[in-house]
């Protein structure tokens, strides 16, 4: 049973995290049978159809989920062993030993997980494992931990004979998980509906949403920020220009210096964009940086002249960001330059326009990934030669 409900794992969208009803049954085995059995059956019932596709899921990958998930049977089930829950009578003492082990289970798997990642990755452990916390709830888990106690217990008392008829009750616990996970989807594909909307608009807007949202986030990770704030900046920072839908391409695309009259309509799309990020956007936060992201650090900004520390940092990140991809792409009203003149240029508006902390992680970003910002400049050339 626990094959089968391995090949219909519940994907959250944007995560790389899937999650399998497969550990319910898994679980009931270490309540069952402890070690070693337990620890058997978590490493091989725990093996989805596709995973052996090596086409697609490479060897190590393999290797280690089923590394990852026999040590957390193997920890949770030696903890059973030594608590005495296999020869305990069912009550208030085993359930507390059953929620223990479940929990360390729990712990160990994303504990685990955040490691191989952030190594990976190059990321912090640390933000890294709040971000898998945070995603990988343990609200689910414990789902997971009363559906398995009552298996357990069914085949106690029934035998084997019970299992088939936990079918419907854990297909239905997964079509609710499939229900929360389809919010977030559905999120997902607003943004990128959002962002076509605006690269038919201004295909400028629409490139330079995306690339500002990459650059942010290396910022943001650059500065130590934890994952699940990474996550906010960058949805941030793809609807930063979100308030331009309504601006005249007369004005968008003017190759000459703009009137009075015309800079009250630009002075307004932070504000725009926030209104409209307030109707659509999962993160509470994300309107508000929307709308400062063009404050200057020196308080000479616009649309509420917030100075400094009084910025959100978010703000300020994305305002870099923006800055070095507007100085390194063409423009109506200016040629695009290099990464050593847009250096230049950044130097020159840190304490001013930009904040030089700021400032100082994107350069250390730019020193990290060289090759990586010079291929992308290069290609945009290329892209507008041809």
């Amino acid at each position: 049973m626990a094959l089968i409900l391995e090949a219909f794992p519940v994907e959250i969208p944007g995560k790389q995290i899937a999650l399998s009803m497969g550990f319910t049954i898994s679980y009931a085995g270490i309540l069952l049978f402890g070690a070693p059995l337990g620890i058997l059956l978590n490493g091989l019932a725990s093996i989805s159809f596709e995973e052996l596709n090596f086409k697609v899921h490479s060897l190590r990958k393999f290797i280690f989920n089923r590394a990852n998930l026999t040590v957390c049977a193997g920890l949770s089930s030696l903890l059973y062993e030594a608590l005495k829950g296999p020869r305990l009578e069912f009550g208030w003492y085993y359930f507390l030993v059953a929620l223990l082990v479940a929990l360390i289970y729990w712990f160990t798997n994303v504990t685990l997980l955040s490691l191989v990642i952030s190594l990976d990755k190059g990321r912090r452990f640390i933000g890294t494992w709040i971000y898998y916390i945070s995603n990988i709830s343990i609200i689910t888990y414990l789902l997971h931990f009363f559906l398995a106690l009552v298996i357990a217990q069914s085949y106690k008392l029934l035998g084997p004979m019970v299992m088939p008829v936990y079918i419907v009750p854990i297909f239905i616990a997964r079509y609710l998980f499939i229900l929360a996970s389809e919010v977030n989807r559905t999120y997902d594909q607003a943004i990128s509906t959002l962002m076509k909307l605006l690269g038919v608009f201004d295909n400028y807007t629409s490139g330079h949403s995306l690339r500002v949202a990459q650059l942010s986030e290396d910022i943001a990770r650059e500065m130590g920020l934890s994952e699940s704030r990474i996550e906010k900046i960058r949805n941030a920072a793809l609807l930063h220009d979100l308030g331009k839908i309504g601006l005249p391409l007369s004005i968008l695309n003017k190759p000459d210096r703009l009137t009075e009259d015309e800079w009250v309509h630009i002075y307004r799309h932070p504000i725009v964009g926030e209104e409209i990020s307030k109707e659509i956007s999962r993160f509470k936060e994300v309107p508000f940086w929307i709308r400062h992201h063009h404050e200057r650090y020196n308080g000479k900004g616009y649309p509420d002249g917030l100075k400094e520390e009084k910025i959100p940092l978010e703000s300020r990140i994305i305002a870099c960001a923006d800055t070095f991809d507007a100085i390194t792409t063409d423009r109506p009203y200016s040629k695009r330059r290099g990464i050593e003149d847009a250096k230049e240029e950044l130097l020159k508006s840190a304490g001013t326009q930009l904040d030089p902390k700021v400032v100082s992680a994107l350069f250390r970003v730019l020193e990290k990934n060289s090759e990586l910002y010079s291929d992308s400049l290069k290609m945009r050339e290329d892209e507008s030669q041809g």
